[in-house]
């Protein structure tokens, strides 16, 4: 299968490109240097060149609090963008996935995981311009997947997990927000997720996230503790923050629907976080 990723250079585009060529796809994998989704005839050209059997849309404006201030540059790359890229699919013939978020919900409710028929109540503007992504992915035609993925961490890039194992490092207290609870999840278990939903032929809204949840405090707690390092961490309330945009308190995904799709259960995010700082933030070897 001919896979094109979009935003190849970003946290989970990096994983997806790598476990699709892994999977022994063909693989096409354009950044934003070399492909700007915001640009439809760049778009159209591209997809119409390689002629790929499925984009893969993880180009995506991702800074939360700053799509506060510029709201339409934020709907510009994932509400327009995507409909460049799903409409140039469908006319070759070819399938989209549009990576979404758990910040879709509103987080109001506590009583289980969300599943991917819940109504979505977007809280921020960044939330607004995904859900209107999910639309543009699957009103643009047939066999589009849309995958919610959630609090994606991995190694291609600086993330919040990453930040904080940082600090813990060079001996800084940390300042972990206590009332979010979510599922972490590590960007090579979600890129294999994406990948096999589409080598399935799965179509409509899915979840790909990492199974079961946590806070953030519990999060950072474990990664500390498989580093090696005794962190000094303080629980603090999201408002203490104050950051521009809301988020949902609690935002789990249910992904019981796509492990029986897939007929295998998805990694927890203990077992994916344990793996990825064994693989990925182990000691440096390299001046050995």
């Amino acid at each position: 299968m001919k896979f094109l990723v979009t935003g190849a250079a970003g946290l989970l585009g990096t994983e997806v490109a790598a476990v699709a060529s892994a999977r022994e796809h063909a693989v096409s994998a354009l950044g934003r240097a070399e492909l700007d989704v915001t640009n439809a005839a760049a778009v159209e050209r591209a997809v119409s060149d390689l002629q790929p059997d499925v984009v893969v849309q993880c180009a995506a404006y991702t800074a939360v609090d700053r799509a506060e201030a510029e709201p339409r540059v934020a709907m510009a790359v994932n509400r327009d963008g995507t409909r460049y890229v799903a409409e140039s699919a469908a006319r070759i013939g070819a399938r989209i996935v549009y990576v979404s978020t758990d910040y879709v919900f509103d987080g109001g409710q506590r009583l289980r995981p969300y599943r991917p028929d819940d109504p979505t109540n977007p809280l921020s503007a960044y939330a607004r311009t995904k859900l209107a992504g999910e639309r543009a992915a699957l009103g643009a035609g047939s066999g589009a997947i849309v995958a919610r993925t959630s609090w994606l961490y991995g190694a291609a890039h600086p993330n919040f997990l990453t930040s904080m194992v940082d600090k813990a490092s060079r001996g800084e207290t940390l300042r972990v927000v206590d009332d979010q609870v979510g599922g972490p999840s590590w960007t090579r278990s979600v890129a294999s997720t994406v990948v096999r939903l589409v080598e399935a032929g799965a179509e409509g809204v899915w979840h790909a996230s990492d199974r079961g949840y946590c806070d953030r405090v519990e999060l950072v707690r474990e990664a500390t503790r498989l580093a090696g390092l005794d962190a000094d961490i303080v629980a603090v309330s999201a408002a203490s923050f104050g950051g521009a945009a809301a988020r949902p308190e609690y935002s789990p995904l249910d992904v019981s629907a796509t492990e029986a799709f897939l007929g295998a259960a998805l990694p927890h995010w203990k077992e994916s976080l344990e793996r990825f700082m064994t693989e990925e933030m182990g000691p440096d070897e390299s001046n050995e």
